[in-house]
């Protein structure tokens, strides 16, 4: 019986370091693309994230962050809008129960004054108003459903359909606070450039006022200067982008950094974890096959060996036989 040799199989040639480097940041940029391309295609605008310069949407007085609500250093999804109607206010989402962000209504990115050139604003849309042909009021159909204990205008005989004066909104935002909203002065700034403006009032859920109170800034926001909406958001990884361009514009807060690095670490170590673990079952399982293969092989060989060496013929003595032919003793009668 012939053996047969048992010959293990080729080994897989290893890539070089620089290889299986090139290989893995392939992989990473080709997955960080394919999340900008989803973000890109729910959002319609690119870039499709915002980073939080300032702590004028934050909901504490001791800069601290939150999950859910925009603070210093987080990236925002901004989603595109086609018209006025794809806002609601907080006055509309006090009513309907629409929230974002910690707070009533939605949260939009505008360049101030309509002008591209600047750092736009984020901030969340408080009313819209509507100005009344003749430019001599204005009209906010949020009011007209809004409980009268909500909010008041400084001249009673103002109404939600014509507004005048400066009204009140009460208990609004996390410092349960009073927002006033000068439409006097908003008409007086038109009455020297023109015909009065429909648009968003805004104000910074941290801000003590109204966007809409300086000369510089005193149009409501139309809804062409609106470049999106908040949707969504990504904490603390905004700081990155912020210290490396010098453009952070207010203290950080200690938790985001602080969570910040605590992310980079585990984003850094538990991959390289992942890889060790997985690579030592590997190499654990191919020992294992190896050594079985080597076993088999091994009784293998002891077999054929036991094969070729056959049964042993090496012939014995036969036992004296008693018959006829066996010699007989001489007798003493013999001997001469």
């Amino acid at each position: 019986m012939t053996s047969e040799v048992v010959e293990e199989p080729p080994r897989r040639k290893r890539r070089s370091p620089a290889v299986q480097f090139l290989r893995d940041a392939g992989i990473a940029l080709a997955f960080v693309v394919s999340i900008l391309l989803v973000m890109y295609a729910y959002t319609g605008l690119w870039p499709p994230l915002v980073v939080i310069e300032s702590e004028s949407m934050m909901h504490s007085e001791e800069n601290v962050s939150y999950i859910g609500v925009i603070d210093t250093g987080d990236m925002v999804l901004i989603k595109d809008i086609d018209a006025a109607e794809d806002v609601e206010t907080y006055v509309e989402g006090f009513v309907t129960g629409h929230r974002t962000y910690g707070d009533y209504g939605d949260v939009v990115v505008y360049n101030k004054m309509g002008d591209s050139t600047d750092t736009p604003i984020i901030h969340r849309a408080v009313v819209y108003l509507e100005a009344n042909p003749g430019g001599d009021s204005y009209r906010c159909e949020g009011l007209r459903d809004l409980p009268d204990e909500k909010w008041s205008a400084s001249d009673p005989l103002d109404s939600w359909d014509r507004l005048t004066s400066r009204i009140s909104i009460f208990h609004y935002g996390f410092r349960d606070a009073t927002v006033s909203i000068d439409i006097a002065y908003i008409l007086g700034e038109f009455d020297r450039v023109g015909t009065p403006r429909s648009g968003f009032i805004t104000r910074g859920d941290h801000n003590t006022w109204i966007d809409q109170r300086s000369r510089e800034s005193y149009s409501p926001v139309d809804p062409d200067w609106i470049v999106g909406k908040a949707r969504g958001e990504i904490p603390w990884f905004g700081l990155l982008k912020l210290w490396l361009s010098d453009t952070l514009k207010s203290e950080a807060p200690e938790n985001s950094v602080r969570n910040l690095w605590i992310s980079m670490i585990v984003i850094v170590v538990v991959p390289i974890v992942i890889d060790v673990v997985l690579t030592y079952r590997v190499r654990k399982r191919i020992s294992m096959r190896r050594e079985t293969a080597r076993l088999e092989y091994e009784r293998e060989r002891l077999k054929d060996s036991s094969a070729q060496a056959g049964p042993d013929t090496t012939p014995s003595e036969p036992p004296p036989s008693s018959g006829e032919d066996a010699p007989t003793p001489e007798s003493p009668e013999d001997i001469t």
